[in-house]
């Protein structure tokens, strides 16, 4: 048994890391072009390798692949695990071509090769407690809502060199926050059917955007309004801020809290108030690291590759897995955002 971690940079040594605490250093290979990386990693005891394709020789085919790249190495590393029929985990977003990821999602499934997308977000209980909420029916008819993705990582103009400060290489704030935030009103609010207007600014970079702002309306016909923001030196660190306004209630919810206000005249009498406004408590997990939400999709990656749930927590929701076709649906809302604002 063995999982390659490919890329050494800080979302793929996190995932190293998690995933070393549940199937063991001796079945983790850590994949990256920089010898100085693979050297420092050799010294603690890990399999090294320049490319995938080593791994094989030496070693035989991995079990799984957790692409942790650039964005602009997805689509090339994702045909090699189809090509070569291996499970693959790919962080956001899928790729930066719509169509190349619509291509990625047929030839997975030609395949047969499990897929996974790293929208970590749906993994947050606070989240999936909203979801829950609408899905219940007890506040009512969902009227709208706003949700907004801020922080602070972009607090200095980028290096010119980077590819985080050009968005035709998968930078700018729609390209790094938009997946998250995107993917995550999708999982809550439903399909996108319409981009209603999309405008975006610069502030540090000369290349991208730092910030996004747009509307939508998804199949149910609900509306909402969305505002992505990577230079927000109000926070400390990326948040998650979600306000839904319903029938009965007004709800708002980040990435640690539920908060509902009830209407003057809600129909719901204080037994059913109580029941609705618990606190979304974070579920268990094998190993911490970053947070909950990290170990449970990991968990969840690892364990379809193994054949056997990695969950030590008996009471998670069904259906939150991101596969390859949510990670083509959010590339194609992040064209269609970008072209309405006139970033392409």
């Amino acid at each position: 048994m063995s999982f390659c971690v490919v890329g050494g940079g800080k979302m793929g040594l996190s995932h190293l890391a998690l995933i070393t605490a549940y199937v063991g250093k001796a079945n983790v290979i850590l994949v990256e072009r920089k010898r100085s990386v693979r050297f420092v990693f050799k010294m603690m005891g890990y399999k090294t390798f320049a490319g995938l394709d080593a791994v094989v020789t030496k070693l035989g085919k991995p079990q799984g692949i957790i692409i942790a790249t650039p964005t602009s190495a997805h689509a090339v590393l994702s045909e090699w695990a189809i090509a070569n029929r291996v499970p693959f985990f790919v962080e956001k977003p899928l790729t930066l071509d719509a169509e190349r990821s619509a291509s990625l999602v047929r030839q997975a499934k030609d395949a047969g090769v499990l897929a996974q997308t790293g929208f970590v977000m749906r993994y947050v209980a606070t989240f999936q407690r909203l979801r829950a909420l609408i899905e219940g029916g007890r506040l009512g008819h969902l009227h709208k809502y706003r949700a907004s993705m801020r922080g602070n990582v972009m607090i200095k103009p980028p290096n010119p060199e980077n590819w985080q400060g050009d968005f035709k290489r998968g930078g700018g704030a729609l390209n790094e926050y938009g997946p998250h935030i995107i993917d995550l009103c999708r999982f809550i609010f439903g399909d996108v059917t319409e981009v209603t207007h999309a405008k975006y600014g610069m502030v540090l970079s000369s290349k991208a955007d730092d910030w996004v702002n747009l509307d939508w309306r998804h199949d149910s016909a609900v509306e909402g309004s969305l505002q992505i923001n990577w230079g927000d030196t109000s926070k400390r660190k990326s948040v998650i801020e979600i306000e839904a306004e319903f029938e009965h209630a007004r709800v708002r919810v980040d990435n640690s809290a539920v908060e509902i206000v009830f209407s003057d005249d809600a129909p719901l009498d204080a037994e059913t108030r109580a029941d609705l406004n618990y606190s979304a408590q974070p579920p268990n997990v094998g190993f911490y690291l970053r947070g909950e939400e990290f170990s449970l999709e990991m968990e969840d990656f690892l364990g379809a590759c193994l054949g056997r749930s990695l969950h030590i927590d008996p009471n998670l929701p069904e259906g939150v897995t991101p596969t390859l076709d949510d990670g083509y649906a959010v590339d194609q809302l992040i064209d269609d955002i970008a072209r309405k604002a006139g970033l392409k």
